[in-house]
């Protein structure tokens, strides 16, 4: 469509470029000026304007943020923050005792959550902090998945993890479902175990 040439010459793409710019006045004025009166090209942006009305219809209206978004970014910031002059957690290791910050346990939570999602199809990582020195999961569940049963999953992973990277230092994990997602039975998601 975008190569598609009218009889003048100019290309469906060159008009879409007119369109999106917001009508007759990009700064191609040349092609501006031609398409004010060729009849081809007023057609063909007359069609293109149609389509793209409820394009920009949906960029103009007002989006709502999502019930609990902005605590969960505002926990999230703190925990970070609040973190950042926190004791650190000390790891025993050969030739001494290596101090991890809160942060860092914090962050490392986040890769290892990361991957383990990888692992399981249908859920998604939503947000991480901490509450009272327990690292809080939270997690999108595609209708279907046994939600319950993947908390405990990634929970249990991610304190493996946690223990393989830091032993003993290892905080808490808990995970929570805070949305559920409608299905999709395209994904063919296999049964869980």
């Amino acid at each position: 469509m975008s190569g598609s040439a009218l009889p003048c010459g100019h290309t469906v793409g060159e008009l879409l470029d007119l369109v999106v710019d917001g009508g007759l006045e990009p700064s191609d004025t040349a092609l501006a000026a031609h398409a004010r009166t060729c009849e081809h090209c007023r057609a063909e942006i007359a069609a293109l304007e149609n389509r793209w009305g409820p394009v920009r219809a949906a960029a103009a209206a007002p989006v709502e943020m999502p019930e609990g978004l902005m605590s969960r970014v505002l926990g999230t910031v703190r925990g970070l923050r609040e973190h950042a002059f926190s004791e650190p957690a000390e790891v025993e290791q050969e030739g001494g005792t290596l101090q991890v910050s809160r942060r860092a346990l914090l962050l490392l939570a986040r890769g290892h959550a990361a991957d383990v999602l990888l692992e399981l199809p249908g859920v998604h990582l939503r947000g991480l902090s901490t509450v009272d020195k327990v690292i809080r999961v939270e997690i999108a569940v595609r209708y279907g998945v046994p939600a319950v049963e993947v908390a405990d999953t990634i929970a249990r992973r991610v304190v493996e993890r946690l223990r393989e990277s830091v032993g003993a230092a290892a905080p808490e994990v808990s995970v929570e479902v805070i949305d559920v997602l409608p299905p999709r039975p395209e994904l063919r998601l296999p049964p869980f175990e």
